[in-house]
């Protein structure tokens, strides 16, 4: 760690009054500067083969992004920032006055008065080692303390396989003591859904929206350490206020308002967790929790007696649910037809189920 900083430099090479375009002679003297206080760690740096460069946070991000909106090549639009796209950008920043910098397309205005300093520390550094582009991440430190400390406890096996997504939802399962049998049977089965719906025309969502499925609901009936009624709300006001690490705060509401809405009421307006999303976010909700409602259903006495379940379209108007089970699922065949209200609401199309054999049954 090099006490070289954005902040630091500013304060050290400007006054505080001081709102004019930076001379190169001025820019130069920030570099020589840092040139000198990093000499020892690049000579250290240097005798290892580098494959890769990263950089992290505020300062290497924003830069990325001026680089973006001047259409350089190296900008973030492909997570990386070239040598030669710094320097321009540098150039630019360099010959504005500060009101004027706070305004170049893709600046953040209350970084226009360190950028300057911090894209200095960034050149020089790449100069010394001889960088021509660096791989520009949206992780920073705390991300890395997050894997850190998950990693050391001794109750989540297999933590160093998970992403800090991942880590941050099981963390927060485990606890309060969440029921991961049945968690897990339901995550398959809501995934198989969301699968199966996906190539029989119930909707068109990707890899994002599976994704927040997968931890919503794994989460769904988290409510329950505070009790069983009422659990689905309980499960929402955690989940809202857990502050999963990794997740904007339109993720998290997704999240807790598909497990809000995965029993009793359809998504309504009328919630103002819900009706706070915009409108693509709020029909995320509605087909999302729709799918853990029904595989809910399917494994209603948490026996995991369904083995598989997946959709296929009859025709325009209808929809089969194919299951697979081992035993009598009679309490889960009367839970998934007390959805068929709510499937035509929510897709248009009437829902039938099919009980098959299981494999070699």
């Amino acid at each position: 760690t090099l006490k070289l900083g954005a902040i630091r430099l500013t304060q050290m090479f400007f006054l505080p009054d001081e709102k004019g375009p930076v001379t190169p002679a001025r820019y130069a003297l920030i570099c020589q500067y840092v040139r000198n206080a990093a000499i020892r760690t690049v000579q250290r740096v240097k005798e290892h083969r580098i494959d890769m460069a990263l950089g992290s946070s505020g300062t290497i991000l924003n830069l990325s992004e001026i680089a973006r909106e001047m259409k350089l090549k190296g900008g973030s639009g492909d997570s990386r920032l070239g040598r030669e796209a710094l320097r321009k950008v540098v150039q630019t920043l360099c010959s504005l006055p500060l009101e004027e910098r706070r305004k170049v397309p893709g600046i953040n205005p209350d970084r226009a008065d360190i950028l300057v300093a911090g894209a200095a520390i960034i050149e020089t550094l790449m100069d010394l080692i001889g960088l021509k582009e660096i791989q520009v991440s949206e992780r920073s430190l705390r991300d890395g303390l997050l894997v850190d400390y998950l990693a050391r406890q001794g109750n989540f096996p297999q933590m160093a396989e998970l992403t800090v997504r991942q880590k941050s939802v099981l963390r927060l399962a485990r606890n309060f003591n969440l029921d991961e049998e049945h968690a897990l049977v339901t995550t398959r089965l809501t995934l198989d859904l969301f699968d199966s719906g996906r190539e029989a025309g119930l909707h068109a969502y990707g890899a994002s929206e599976r994704e927040l499925l997968e931890h919503a609901v794994f989460l769904h009936d988290i409510g329950m350490f505070i009790s069983f009624s009422n659990h689905h709300a309980h499960s929402h006001y955690i989940i809202r206020n857990a502050e999963l690490l990794g997740f904007n705060q339109t993720e998290i509401s997704i999240i807790a308002c598909i497990a809000l809405f995965h029993r009793k009421k359809l998504p309504d307006k009328k919630i103002p967790d819900f009706a706070s999303l915009d409108k693509a976010s709020r029909q995320v909700v509605r087909v999302l929790s729709m799918f853990v409602r029904l595989a809910e259903s399917l494994d209603r006495t948490h026996t995991g007696l369904v083995v598989g379940a997946r959709f296929r379209r009859l025709d325009g108007k209808r929809v089969i649910l194919e299951i697979r089970a081992e035993g009598d699922i009679q309490m889960e065949l009367w839970g998934v037809q007390s959805q068929a209200e709510g499937f035509l609401k929510t897709f248009g199309k009437e829902l039938e189920t099919r009980v098959l054999p299981t494999r070699g049954g």
